[in-house]
């Protein structure tokens, strides 16, 4: 909570594990199997397990967030032999996020009132710089594949700053 309070703790984590995922698309064609090499996208198929981590310290309007997400591997078939496959590897993120809501607890606000109510944000998308890392059964990657054309973005910086009118 508020000034001189205890602050406050998140923590929560979740598991989530696919049992069946896949599509009928029309009678007569075979269903697509999401989990056993079929896909709908360029990311693959659908992981068979994915893992949240959400977890924040607060206290007297200063914060911390961090979530992380991990995903299973996958592959999708491209024809009839394994040569076809492309194997998508596990892949997890991490976002970091800072922030400060500016209040009596700050000598400068309390010398400057028009501050109060003011939010000042850092965020990191992608902390790491994790890129999905895709490869053929020959172990290299696809041209189409190549980690910067799947994520572009990468690592991301943000400031932001919020100010609330009393």
């Amino acid at each position: 909570g508020g000034p001189g309070g205890g602050g406050r703790f998140q923590f929560g984590i979740f598991h989530t594990v696919a049992l069946a995922d896949k599509i009928t698309i029309r009678d007569g064609p075979p269903e697509l199997d999401l989990l056993n090499g079929s896909a709908t996208g360029s990311r693959g198929g659908s992981p068979r397990h994915q893992i949240e981590l959400r977890t924040g310290v607060v206290r007297d309007g200063i914060g911390i967030r961090l979530n992380a997400d991990w995903q299973s591997a996958t592959r999708v078939r491209g024809g009839a032999t394994s040569a076809d496959e492309l194997r998508f590897d596990d892949f997890a993120t991490v976002n970091l996020r800072l922030f400060a809501t500016l209040g009596p607890q700050f000598k400068f606000v309390r010398d400057n009132r028009w501050l109060a109510g003011t939010r000042v944000t850092m965020s990191v998308d992608n902390l790491f710089d994790s890129r999905l890392k895709v490869t053929n059964a020959a172990g290299t990657t696809p041209l189409s594949y190549q980690p910067a054309l799947l994520d572009p973005l990468g690592r991301t910086v943000k400031i932001s700053v919020r100010k609330l009118f009393f």
